[in-house]
């Protein structure tokens, strides 16, 4: 039986096994499941003795990881990114290690430094783009793009425990099961079309993508890199494997590629995609020249807007809630809530950015799919598009009626930075459309 003040017991505290199971359940879909089949509401429905259960495996140190669900997600150009979806239990158990052993590594690792902006507390996409352009207005108008291949399935993962993770913590009682989150078979990879097959390889390696431990630890083993980059007096900002460096001059930006190169491929053993300062996902540019696109945002030293493929994404999440099969739309009400989620979502995840040149065009699309989602569940319409009146009485709020509140809420000197980077009708920005 485990010590309450070790490791083990101090994950296996019933507080913290609830507060693992509050974090799942807010940021998982109700029906999401592993290869059990076990979805959050069938966890939910006995939750109580799920967790006991759960305890008294830690504490006894015989919990076992079941087997990962292998799923695919198409990405641009018609790749695949690979998912391996663990089961609810297995992820509380995951999300009750990460939320302890951050106290541990965030410090030790130095996790909160200048140049890291993903899966931080009060950090993220717009505190990154906002160092960046804190940065161009300190005169660095030449941008080193860098994209390492693979990262999540390249990490050492030997390396990231037994020379990293380990030695920093007090001590060893969570080593064991640390190590088996990351030795967790597919269970279902021979039900997968063989195209697949190669995306989910037999033996485990790397960091897996949508595992709970993953973000923390990819993190902890690109610590190194940023300490490196940092002490170099670099401009780094890193988003998990996406980083930028600001810089003044081409031979700063060139001397930034090449020490950037020497740790991720020498020291780390990782590759960057091949430099290219045309069309390269690793490059060398003038934002006044060839835009750059980072996480998600495209830049060109005046403004800063969304790409396009993030509102085509928008617009075809929109698609999937009209579809005939969709469950979230099997009613008006829930075709109206989804709908104003997702643009609200959307807009409070790129409020800050430019985003008056594109609404027009996004409003016409919202309103010709929610004309067509109504039709189809016998509101009675004319045309082939919902009229402003229409739209109005949907519940469903114009764009900028979720920007404003989002701009409200920005901090007066985000806001003032942000601005300088919208057109110039943006400034002004109404409620009405």
């Amino acid at each position: 039986m485990a010590f309450p003040k070790t490791l083990i017991g101090k994950i296996a505290t019933r507080p913290n096994l609830q507060k693992a199971w509050e974090d799942i359940s807010r940021s998982s879909n109700p029906l999401s499941r592993g290869q059990s089949e076990q979805t959050i509401q069938d966890f939910q429905s006995n939750l109580k003795s799920n967790l006991e259960l759960i305890r008294d495996q830690l504490l006894s140190n015989s919990y076992e990881f079941g087997s990962l669900r292998a799923v695919t997600i198409r990405k641009k150009g018609n790749k695949k990114r690979p998912l391996q979806i663990a089961d609810i239990r297995d992820r509380v158990v995951q999300r009750a290690i990460t939320r302890q052993l951050e106290r541990n590594l965030l410090k030790a690792f130095n996790l909160t430094n200048p140049a890291s902006h993903a899966y931080l507390p009060k950090r993220g996409v717009q505190s990154a783009v906002k160092q960046m352009l804190k940065y161009h207005q300190d005169g660095c108008g030449i941008v080193y793009e860098g994209d390492i291949v693979s990262f999540f399935d390249n990490v050492d993962v030997d390396k990231l425990l037994q020379e990293m993770v380990f030695p920093a913590l007090p001590d060893d009682t969570l080593q064991d099961l640390v190590a088996n989150a990351f030795d967790m078979e597919i269970g279902n990879r021979e039900d997968l079309p063989e195209e697949d097959w190669d995306l989910f390889p037999n033996s485990s390696t790397g960091l897996p993508q949508g595992g709970y431990l993953s973000p923390l630890f990819s993190n902890v083993f690109l610590s190194e890199f940023d300490k490196k980059m940092l002490n170099a007096n670099f401009r780094l900002i890193r988003y998990a494997d996406d980083f930028i460096v600001m810089c003044k001059t081409m031979d700063e930006a060139e001397s930034a590629y090449e020490y950037s190169r020497d740790i991720l491929e020498g020291e780390l053993k990782l590759e960057l995609h091949k430099r290219d300062d045309r069309e390269g996902r690793t490059r060398i540019v003038k934002p006044t020249q060839t835009p750059v696109q980072f996480l998600g945002l495209q830049f060109n030293g005046a403004r800063i807007w969304p790409a396009k493929e993030k509102q085509k994404k928008l617009v075809q999440k929109l698609r999937a809630l009209v579809h005939d099969n969709n469950n979230q739309a099997k009613t008006i009400l829930k075709l109206l809530t989804s709908t104003r989620n997702l643009i609200q979502g959307w807009v409070a995840s790129y409020g800050f950015a430019d985003l008056e040149p594109h609404i027009p065009k996004l409003e016409d699309e919202i309103n010709k799919l929610l004309w067509k989602g109504l039709k189809k569940l016998e509101w009675k319409l004319k045309g082939d598009t919902l009229t402003q009146e229409q739209r109005g009485h949907s519940g469903v709020l114009h764009i900028y009626n979720y920007l404003k509140i989002v701009r409200n809420n920005l901090k007066e000197e985000d806001k003032q930075l942000f601005e300088q980077y919208w057109t110039p009708q943006s400034n002004k920005t109404s409620a009405s459309s």
